[in-house]
């Protein structure tokens, strides 16, 4: 089960989140869920295998994701889910919440 979820809302262009994730929690125990533009780190080749490697769940915001005029068949990584799954994964399945 993940302990620690971190929130990642900038592009791969702006931040790369995986040092810190790797940093604060195991593979086996980190969730990457993906906001704003943080979306993009899953749509990347680069960025995505990276973020794989540094957790093990993604979630990125459908609101998000659509919003930038992309669908669940573009991921490179990740499920999309809804704002409810990615509260169930902060308050029930998480010890931790670390914006990134």
């Amino acid at each position: 089960m993940p302990k620690s979820a971190f929130i990642i809302l900038r592009s791969p262009q702006e931040l790369d989140p995986t040092h810190t994730m790797k940093r604060f929690a195991e593979n086996s125990e980190a969730s990457a869920i993906l906001f704003e533009d943080g979306v993009y780190q899953a749509l990347v080749d680069g960025p995505s295998r990276k973020l794989k490697d540094a957790a093990h769940e993604v979630l990125v915001s459908r609101e998000d994701l659509e919003a930038r005029g992309f669908g669940p068949s573009d991921l490179k990584v990740g499920t999309v889910a809804e704002y409810a799954d990615i509260v169930d994964c902060i308050m029930e399945r998480t010890e931790r919440t670390i914006t990134v």
